[in-house]
């Protein structure tokens, strides 16, 4: 694994296990393996680290959500089987859930870095206004509605590790059904 990357991936375990602000430069050369010198190399500050994070987990979970994606069906459809992917790919990789429930609304993540990583989300808006535009949900705007159901899930999904409920397919199901009942009219 080339340097970069080894950095990436200590910096995003120690952030979610100790928190963004009592993880040093030194923590993180000594779990990536490599000297200080080499983050700053690559790095400027535990911000910018921060953001390539972000940018980089959301291309992985962009890919694995939109695989097998045609786009195709009606809107409930294409909404279950969109929100069913990020489910899982939340259950499937717990550190960048946790990392992206801290970091979604983070004033580290400038809108300039949330429009780079969240290019293809907007694929979610473009559903919703669809929706709206037949009429099916309460009058929020498509981001809005994405903001939303993505909040709600996250709430979900930390909820239920919390409590020990396993996020089978009933229990996914049973949430997107729940999810769906609160948008639309």
């Amino acid at each position: 694994m080339e340097k970069k990357k080894r950095i990436l991936k200590a910096s995003l375990e120690l952030i979610v296990e100790r928190g963004l602000h009592t993880v040093t430069f030194a923590n993180i050369s000594q779990r990536a393996k490599v000297g200080i010198g080499t983050i700053y190399k690559h790095f400027k500050s535990k911000d910018e680290i921060v953001q390539q994070i972000w940018i980089e987990q959301k291309k992985e979970e962009s890919t694995y959500i939109f695989r097998d994606y045609a786009g195709n069906g009606t809107v409930k459809e294409r909404f279950e089987f969109l929100w069913e992917r990020v489910i899982n790919y939340f259950c499937d990789n717990p550190l960048e859930y946790y990392f992206s429930y801290h970091f979604a609304a983070s004033p580290v993540l400038s809108k300039e870095i949330h429009e780079v990583a969240m290019k293809d989300f907007l694929a979610f808006d473009d559903l919703y206004e669809e929706g709206l535009n037949l009429g099916m949900f309460k009058p929020l705007s498509p981001r809005h509605l994405r903001l939303y159901s993505f909040s709600t899930l996250n709430g979900w999904i930390l909820w239920s590790k919390d409590e020990g409920i396993e996020m089978d397919q009933k229990n996914i199901h049973l949430l997107l059904s729940m999810l769906w009942d609160a948008i639309k009219k």
